[in-house]
């Protein structure tokens, strides 16, 4: 979990807390290449935080989830996720919320080395989407996803700030 230096959000999913570490200058620099491969050229709209995952293998994954944390405001407004994958290609899928007992993805993708993939508007409100076990695939994937916090939590000193 990595922000912008002044945030000190703990990013929190499910059971696992994770301390904020400053962005470092290698986080700049991929973000300088990828923000504007999504029309984001402007350092200053750029996303404030990111969260690092590392699959070593198929066996590891995560389970159907919407990225719906208070610190991104993804139930209550539009908002903009970007993801970049590095190394084996894995399936990411989506469904919709509230899904049917046994309900299929409505979506399967391979995303792979290099691929950017993004998730937009309501999308957290609407939409699950997971990362499944998969047979067959040895090697690792690191996945980094970009997230703009707009809630910083009341003891962060970013909450104070004025953007």
């Amino acid at each position: 979990w990595m922000v912008w230096p002044g945030c000190k959000c703990v990013y929190r999913y499910g059971s696992i807390e994770v301390e904020p570490l400053d962005y470092p200058q290698w986080m700049e620099e991929v973000l300088s290449i990828v923000m504007p491969k999504c029309g984001i050229t402007d350092r200053a709209h750029w996303p404030n935080s990111c969260n690092l995952n590392l699959y070593q293998d198929g066996g590891m994954s995560v389970g159907w989830h919407s990225d719906d944390e208070s610190l991104f405001q993804g139930k209550f407004q539009d908002i903009r996720i970007i993801s970049l994958s590095f190394g084996a290609r894995r399936k990411f899928e989506v469904r919709a919320n509230w899904p049917e007992e046994g309900e299929l993805p409505m979506r399967t993708m391979m995303l792979g080395n290099g691929d950017l993939c993004t998730m937009e508007g309501m999308f957290q409100k609407h939409y699950q989407h997971r990362v499944p076990k998969e047979g067959g695939v040895n090697g690792p994937r690191i996945n980094l996803t970009w997230r703009w916090t707009v809630k910083h939590t009341p003891r962060c000193p970013a909450s104070r700030m004025r953007f």
